[in-house]
C-alpha cells in the first residue's frame, strides 16, 4: 500500500497544551482513509488525485455497543443531509444540533476518514489510528474534520492526536477543530429548537411580516410572540426562523420572552 507524506515545511507552531517534553514528528508520514459511497475503502493519495469527491464519502464504520465501549450510540436526524446519522455519543449529537442549522453546511459525514502515522518511538513500524467523528462541508468549499469529546477525557495521548490530526488537515487545505461541549444554556436551547427543524406549511404567511418586525430596534420574543392571532402558527414560525438562522438571539443565554431578537446580518437581504 503506498503512502503519503505531510507537506515539508508546513507553517504550523508547537501547540502549547502539550507537554514540554512531548515531542511530535516533525513531517509525520501520514496515510488517509475513506470509504465511498460503493463502499471500498481507500487508501488516499492526495498528491496524485487531488480531493477526494465528498459528495461520495460514508462512514468508514458503524458505532456499536458493547460492555467494553462507554459510548452509546445515536441515531440522529439531519435537516442538511434528509437522512438519519449514525453518531458514538450524546456530545457528538451536541455538535450536529450546532452544524445541522448552519446555512452554510452543505454536507455532514460521520466517522468520515481514518488516518494513521508512525508512531514516535526509534525502530517502531507500528502505526497510531485516527478516525475523527465528523466532517462538515460549507458552500465556500470549507470543509471542517471535528472530534467530538469532553475536557475531562482528554489526555495528553489524546492532544497529541489532535495535534497530528489538525497538522494533517492543514496540510490538506482543510480545517479542524475540537468540539469539547456546550454550555448549559445553548445546549438546552438547541434541545428546544430542534423541535422547530420543519418549516411550517404556513411560514410564508409570516415571515415576512416577522422580518420587518425585527428591524426595529428593542424587538423581543415576547413582542413577536404578541402578533400571534391565537392559532400558534405565528409563534412556531418564530421559533422555526430561530433555529433556520434567519432571525437572531442571544443562544448563549436562557431563553424568555425579554430575549432580544434581530434578524441575522447575513440573512437581511436573503
Amino acid at each position: 500500500m503506498g503512502r503519503h507524506s505531510a507537506a515539508a515545511g508546513s507553517p504550523v507552531d508547537r501547540p502549547l497544551f502539550l507537554a514540554p517534553d512531548f515531542t511530535l514528528p516533525s513531517t509525520p508520514n501520514v496515510r488517509w482513509l475513506f470509504t465511498l459511497s460503493d463502499d471500498e475503502t481507500l487508501e488516499w493519495f492526495w498528491d496524485e488525485w487531488g480531493a477526494p469527491p465528498l459528495e461520495e464519502l460514508t462512514p468508514l464504520r458503524k458505532p456499536r455497543s458493547s460492555e467494553n465501549n462507554r459510548h452509546i450510540p445515536v441515531t440522529a436526524y439531519s435537516m442538511t443531509m434528509g437522512d438519519h446519522i449514525c453518531l458514538e455519543s450524546g456530545l457528538e449529537h451536541d455538535l450536529l444540533r450546532r452544524v445541522d442549522r448552519d446555512p452554510e453546511v452543505r454536507l455532514i459525514v460521520a466517522q468520515p476518514l481514518r488516518l494513521s502515522w508512525p508512531r514516535n518511538k526509534a525502530g517502531s513500524r507500528s502505526r497510531r489510528y485516527h478516525t475523527p467523528d465528523l466532517l462538515t462541508a460549507r458552500g465556500n468549499g470549507e470543509v471542517t474534520v471535528w472530534d467530538a469529546r469532553s475536557e475531562d477525557r482528554i489526555d495528553e495521548d489524546f492532544r497529541a492526536t489532535v495535534e497530528l490530526t489538525r497538522r494533517a488537515c492543514h496540510d490538506v487545505g482543510w480545517r479542524y477543530e475540537l468540539f469539547t461541549g456546550l454550555g448549559n444554556a445553548e445546549r438546552l436551547n438547541l434541545i428546544w429548537l430542534h423541535g422547530f427543524r420543519k418549516r411550517p406549511p404556513w411560514a410564508d404567511q409570516f415571515e415576512d411580516q416577522l422580518r420587518a418586525a425585527t428591524t426595529t430596534a428593542g424587538t423581543t420574543l415576547g413582542g413577536l410572540f404578541a402578533l400571534d392571532d391565537g392559532t400558534g402558527r405565528l409563534i412556531s414560525t418564530v421559533w422555526h426562523l430561530i433555529w433556520r438562522g434567519v432571525l437572531a438571539i442571544d443562544m448563549a443565554a436562557p431563553i424568555t420572552k425579554r430575549t432580544a431578537v434581530t434578524v441575522a446580518k447575513e440573512r437581511a437581504n436573503v
